[in-house]
């Protein structure tokens, strides 16, 4: 029986131990990549004080409570940003001064509803 030399099994563990390692690397869950741009829309809403449609959901963060807003109609939000100006005037006349001004990005089927509920549609 012949002996197989150490050099040459070394090489061969090492090929089965990169290619183990890369195909392990490549089979990661895409879906998200696919649809982050593709299917997705980016809606912007300003509010008045005391009148945004989430005053009332869940969450002790503003993004909590638009989450759960969203998801009480059925939507997944998917990505969330407050661009409110970091100098607005907040006072109790509820009917004058704005409230937050927020992004976000939902699946492109739910833009009437959102348009419907106050959000407006950004482009790029």
């Amino acid at each position: 029986m012949k002996t197989i030399p150490f050099s040459y099994l070394l090489k061969i563990f090492s090929i089965l131990f990169l290619c183990t390692t890369f195909s392990f690397s490549c089979s990661g869950d895409d879906t998200k990549k696919a649809d982050s741009n593709t299917d997705l829309a980016k809606l912007k809403i300003t509010t008045k004080q005391c009148k945004e449609p989430w005053l009332h959901a869940e969450g002790n963060t503003l993004e909590n409570k638009v989450y759960n807003y969203l998801k009480s109609l059925n939507i997944e939000l998917k990505d969330f940003e407050n661009i409110t100006p970091k100098d607005i005037a907040m006072c109790e006349a509820c009917e004058i001064c704005s409230g937050p001004t927020i992004t976000i990005k939902v699946d492109k089927t739910h833009v009437d509803r959102l348009i419907k509920e106050g959000f407006s549609l950004m482009t790029n």
